[in-house]
Formats: structure tokens, sequence, C-alpha cells
């Protein structure tokens, strides 16, 4: 059956009069009325005036009847909203015909006086209209609250119940830029807010308290609701979505619609308190009204491109979804919190979490910072505090894409609604997921094994190396770290040679760090590339001398824990040779420095260019979901085959691998390999700038955002600055930026920031860095 085409009712004033007589014996002066699809009528009577509303075809009378219900039902209770006129036969509703024998319904409806809301200029809104607007919207939710009806059970697109899909469906209309901005708020909307929708409490709303259904007591100087006009989008819905859709048209044309959301929803709250739930999700459903508005108006200007109405319309929610934009969700959750007297923390003090964790945690477990921090959320670039506070975090190499990405959550959620289980079944998640890794790797490394946690790859990394050379010496690089295992730890010098540690095992054999700036060989030429690659063969030597065979030489691609030290170019090239020659394998520990960090590569190792035998990857491969990978060759993952099953319980479990696919994709599709990169060059060419003002700055160096900033008392003796750095970090955390140190003196800033680190971030660290330098210099 085809779909009924809507019939818009275009009925003379002459026979609209006759009608009006007929079933109201009402009479006077009639106007037209703007109308999308109905024929709207202005009756001005001798003693009044009315709403005549005609409606098209398309109408459902149950529809109608629930509009009128419901404004009834708000009269009743005193709210200043519009109420149905009975005619001569004590119903709301007429069936009418016209002379086509097409069937409407005529409606008589009271006459609200006032001005719109869109009347005013935005400049002109002000502190008393926000409350009296947050006040109206409280009191009609309130007097819906025991309302409901057949009709208002309805599927209807501006639903925002119905946001998500419409703007899947429609956001092709918008150009790659605006589909973007759209993108990025469902994609939050997703991960985050409809998660917490089952939370929201539901009822019949109005659903459409916009700037032209709105009535203020006047327009200079605005300062009251008078009323509530257009019932004709009531829908059963959560009722939050009413203030989210009131709020989207009140921040329009605000230069701080932040300031504006937080008078509305006070006033609000405090005639009708909101859910934390509520509260959470409020920011979230106004840009997807927006998405929802921008979206619609897209596929409307295709249709009509010279309509230039359409184009301006839309122009005030564009403007609004950028302001949006720029602001973090969880942070205006915490100023709406505030704002409506609600504490913002509802957990345990930093004081009882800190004696809890000395007591029950174990005493090994530290803590950053003189003063701790409760961090409680993250997004992008960005930690917050238990007040909402943001501090720009440069260190969290963990969640590489951004914290809680919300395709990466997204992934995760839906995954982890379905199934998780282990390896002994099959799965399509561990084959995709392996497949596109692999396709970021040299072909020679072609087989992936999937763990949890960089320590875990590294240690079967060891066990492969050991089964395919049937070596047992172990060669590592002075000052590195590869973990927290019992192998691990006596393959990291950093570990072993510092406090509690007890030296290095009789089968681990050190070698020198390859430190172009402190090291024995200083600078970054082929004199000191082959100078280091010559303690692996000293090494080498004596490792052959005592009857021995090296299993394998493991070493970070940049060094991290050691300070942040890239090598000098052909390092790596001659040392594998060298081991290789010996019977070892090459071990590449990506586990800091892997998914495109360097900018210049994907990987690390490739800065060397040289292809390993073994490569472990950990922390930024889950985003924050603890998984890890040993990828290798296939002759060593046949060299493993032995006899001994090796079965992990949770490697490659579908959740991890849906989240570790969900990372690549986003690395891809937000080119942040590149972003790295461009972005990595433009910080340190201001680093750089900095270190000619400051002595205190003894190196700059990095590739990408992989970068250490060494600070010494004196540039020729290069004293470590241990204290001053110390002094130059606690003094970041006051000005809201969250820095480590590294290195054997600490005297290192360790700046790996997640990948959603921006040239604008990283104006803001330079500013800051040059305070802090001035006042400890």
């Amino acid at each position: 059956m085809s779909e009924q085409i809507a019939v818009t009712p275009s009925f003379s004033e002459e026979k609209v009069l006759t009608l009006l007589n007929q079933h109201y014996q009402l009479s006077g002066k009639i106007k037209a009325l703007p109308g999308y699809c109905d024929q709207n009528i202005l009756l001005t009577a001798q003693d009044n005036q009315y709403i005549v509303k005609i409606a098209n075809t398309a109408e459902s009378k149950t529809e109608l009847a629930m509009q009128n219900a419901a404004m009834k039902h708000l009269s009743a209770k005193q709210l200043a909203v519009p109420h149905p006129i009975e005619s001569n036969t004590q119903q709301t509703i007429t069936e009418i015909s016209d002379e086509q024998g097409h069937v409407f319904y005529l409606r008589v409806l009271s006459f609200l006086p006032g001005s719109f809301y869109a009347d005013a200029a935005p400049s002109r809104h002000n502190s008393l209209l926000w409350k009296s607007l947050g006040q109206f919207m409280a009191q009609v939710n309130q007097g819906l609250n025991d309302f409901n009806h057949a009709g208002a059970h309805r599927y209807l697109e501006w639903d925002l119940a119905q946001g998500y899909s419409v703007c899947l469906e429609k956001k092709a209309h918008l150009n790659d830029k605006q589909q973007g901005i759209v993108e990025s708020f469902l994609a939050d909307y997703q991960a985050k807010t409809l998660p917490l929708l089952a939370q929201c409490s539901k009822a019949v709303i109005h659903n459409d308290a916009n700037d032209y259904n709105l009535l203020i007591d006047e327009v200079n100087q605005p300062s009251t609701i008078t009323g509530l006009i257009d019932f004709g989008d009531m829908v059963y819905s959560h009722v939050i979505n009413d203030l989210a859709i009131t709020c989207a048209y009140a921040l329009m044309g605000q230069e701080r619609p932040i300031d504006t959301l937080k008078e509305i929803v006070a006033s609000y709250h405090h005639h009708t308190p909101l859910s934390d739930a509520e509260l959470e999700v409020l920011y979230s459903l106004i840009a997807l009204r927006l998405c929802v508005s921008v979206c619609n108006s897209a596929q409307a200007i295709k249709a009509q491109p010279d309509n230039e109405y359409l184009l301006v319309s839309v122009k005030p929610a564009w403007q609004l979804l950028t302001q949006l934009q720029e602001q973090n969700n969880f942070a205006v959750y915490c100023q709406l919190r505030h704002a409506c007297g609600l504490s913002v923390d509802s957990g345990q003090s930093k004081t009882e979490i800190t004696q809890f964790r000395k007591r029950h945690l174990g005493k090994t477990l530290s803590l950053s910072y003189q003063e701790p921090l409760k961090i409680v959320r993250g997004q992008g670039a960005y930690l917050f505090d238990e007040h909402g506070k943001r501090y720009l975090d440069m260190v969290n190499n963990v969640c590489h894409v951004g914290h809680c990405h919300p395709k990466v959550v997204a992934a995760g959620q839906q995954q982890m609604a379905k199934l998780n289980t282990n390896t002994r079944y099959l799965h399509d998640n561990i084959v995709n997921f392996a497949e596109k890794l692999l396709a970021t790797m040299p072909d020679e490394l072609s087989v992936c094994m999937l763990v949890n946690s960089g320590s875990e790859a590294n240690e079967l990394a060891f066990r492969l190396a050991k089964n395919y050379t049937q070596g047992t010496e172990l060669l590592v690089v002075d000052g590195a770290y590869h973990g927290n295992t019992n192998a691990c730890i006596e393959a990291s010098p950093y570990k072993f040679d510092g406090p509690g540690g007890a030296g290095a095992a009789p089968y681990v054999h050190k070698v020198e760090l390859p430190d172009p700036y402190r090291g024995i060989y200083q600078g970054n030429t082929v004199e000191t590339s082959k100078a280091y690659a010559d303690s692996v063969a000293t090494a080498l030597s004596a490792i052959e001398q005592q009857n021995k065979k090296p299993s394998a030489f493991i070493c970070e691609s940049l060094q991290g824990v050691a300070g942040q030290i890239i090598m000098p170019d052909g390092y790596l090239t001659q040392v594998y040779k060298q081991v290789r020659a010996a019977g070892g394998v090459c071990i590449a520990d990506e586990v800091q420095v892997g998914f495109g960090r360097v900018g210049r590569h994907m990987w690390a190792f490739e800065t060397q260019e040289v292809v390993p035998d073994i490569v472990t990857l950990g922390k930024p491969i889950g985003n924050g979901h603890p998984m890890a990978a040993v990828i290798t060759t296939q002759a060593i993952a046949d060299a493993f085959v032995n006899g001994m099953e090796y079965f992990n319980t949770f490697g490659g479990n579908p959740v991890s691998c849906a989240i570790g696919s969900a990372v690549l994709d986003v690395i891809q599709q937000e080119n942040l390999q590149q972003h790295a990169l461009e972005t990595g060059e433009y910080f340190m060419t201001q680093l750089r700038e900095v270190q000619q003002e400051f002595d205190l700055i003894g190196d700059v160096r990095g590739l990408g955002l992989f970068i250490g900033v060494e600070l010494v008392e004196d540039r020729a003796s290069k004293v470590p600055a241990t204290e001053k750095t110390s002094a130059l970090v606690e003094f970041f955390k006051g000005h809201q930026i969250l820095l480590s140190t590294e290195g054997r003196y600490y005297n290192i800033l360790k700046i790996k920031p997640p990948l959603a680190f921006s040239k604008a971030n990283a104006d803001e660290f330079i500013k800051v860095l040059r305070l802090g330098l001035a006042e400890i210099a």
C-alpha cells in the first residue's frame, strides 16, 4: 500500500467564518498565521481572541485529542497554556471537509497574549528571564507528571529518544566538517549518555519549548515567561528531554552559554529536583537536539537549495554546537551540580582513601604529588578531579587516543553486552583485530599472540626467544624497564640496580645506555652509534668466552624510564646484526612508544630502520583497557610448539579485541600519527625557544609526542637539577598541568600525552613552563 500523502487545508476566510459560526457560534475578524502544513488563524471576536487550527489530513484524531487533553490538564493546574474551546455539541475536535471531500479536524483554542521569546534579542536575555524559564518548564513537567494518553505513545522524529538514529540517517546531507562535529557528539551520546538514560524518568512531555512557542512579558527587558503554546510535538519520552530542548533554544546567541544553562537548570531544579543521571545527560541531550535540527535542516536545504531562510535559520544552531564542542561534558556537569547546590563528589574524601590504601593496599603503592589528586573522570587530553577541576595530562601514554574516547568505550560496551570468553572458542574479533594489527607490521612479523599487559608480553617474549635459540643469556640496556614480573624485573636495570634491587642476575648482561646527551659517548654521530654498539659486542664476546649463548637482546625502541632518550641513528642496525650473528634474537619493546606516537612511523623501531624478531606491545594498545600483544615471525612461533599448550585466560578475549580494533580504527580515522608528527614538531620548536631563554634547560629531545626536557644546574658540567625539576612538576600541578620526571636523577620532564594533545595544549604548557622556570631558576 502506498503511504497517504498529507493534504494541507486551504479554506477561504469566508468558509472559516461560516464554520466557526456554525459549530462554535463565534464571529469576528480573522487573520492567517504561519503554519508548516496546517492552517492556523487568529480570530478576533467582539470580546476575545482565539486561535483556530485546521490540521492536515495526516494528523491523527487521537493525537489531537491528546494535545487537547494535555492543555486542559495543565490549564486546570493554573499553568499559562491555551485550552480547547468546546463546540455547540461540547466537542473539542470538529470534523469538517472541503469541496474535494478531504476530511480535516478543526479546533479552537484560547489565545495567550504576549511576545515570542524569539522577538527579544539574545543580548537582552537576562538572569531573571532564565530563572523564570527554568521555573516555568519545571512546573509544566510537574503538571504533566500525572498525565497520560494513548496519543503520546507514538514514533516521532523529533523525540530525542530517536535523535541518534535520525542523525545517523541524515548526517550524510552535511559537509565533511559538519559531519565531524555531529559525529563527535553522537559518539559521546552513544558511549556516555545512552547507558544512563534507563535511570531517567519518563512521562508525557511538551517536547518543543522553542523560542517561538514560549511567550514573554516584553521584548526590551524580558523577565518572565508568560505562556507556552503549540502542543503538536508532545510525546511520551524521558522528562529530561524537555529541559534539554528548552535549553538548546535558550542558549542560542548567548556569548556564555554555560552561564545561561546554569541559571535555567538551577531554577528548574529548585522547583522540580533533577536526579544525578538527569543532570549528567543534560549537556549531551542539548547537543543531540541541535544535531537533529542541523541534520533535518541539511536535508531540507538539499531539497530547497535556494531557500535563504533555511540557510540563515540554522546558523545559530551551528554556532552553539561549535561553542559546546569547546566544553567538557563532565566539567559542565560539575558546574550544574554546583549551581543546583549539590556536592560534586559523593565519594570518600582524599584522606579516607589515602588511609585505606596505606592499611589495605600495600605500602609500595605510590602516589603522585605532595598533595595527591583524586581523579574521577577523563576526556581527551584532560583529567578531572572530584570537583570538576580540569588538568592537562602530559604523561599518560596509556590512554593513547584520548581518555575515554567514545568510539573505544562504545566498542567495549557493545561487545561486553554480547559475549566475553576465552580463545578456546572461535570468534571473529580476535581474527579481525590480529589482521589489522599485523597489517601495520613488516611482512616478516606475521604471528600475533595476545596477553594482558606489557609485563606479560615481555615475559612471553623471553620464553619465545629461549625456545627458538636454546640460549640462556639476556642482554639488556642500562637504565631500562621492561615490567613487574620476576623475569621482567631481572631484565630491568632500573629495578635491579635501584632501591630494593639485588643487582643483575648471572644470566643478565648490561650494555651501555646509548644516551647522546649524558652518556659516555655524546652526540648523534656515526662514531657514537658505533661506540655504543661496541658495548654490545663486548658483552657478546664475554658470553661466548663463558661457552654460553645469548637468547635475546631486548631494547625499548626509544628509552622511556631511562630518560626519554633518542638513540643515535644506526645503533640498532649494528646491534641487531651482532646479536643475530651470535645466535640471539632481537626484541623491540614498544610498550611505551608504539602506535604512531613517534609521528614519522607507526612503530618506533622503524626510526632505526630495523625489523625486530619479536615486538612487544602494551599500554596504548587498549587505550586504558588491560591488554597487550607479542608479534613475532612464523619460525619463532613454530619453535614454541613443543607439546606444552600456551593458554591465556583473558588474552585475546572478544571484548579486548573489540577495544583494540577500535583503537586502531581511531588512529587511522583521526590521522593521529600525522597529528603526533605535526604537533610534536610544533611543540619541540617552542621548547627549544624556551631553552634559549633559560640555562636550566640542558637538552630538549624527542620524536613526535615522545619528548624529554632535561634540567641541569650547569650546562657545561650537566649537574642534574633534580630538586628544581621536582619543584617545577609541583608548579605545573598548581597550574592544572600534570607532569612527571624520568631518568636516573629524576631531572627529566617526561612528556608523552594522549595523542588528543593539540597545538593549543602545547601553547598552554609553554606559557606555564616560562612562568615556572622564571620562579625556580
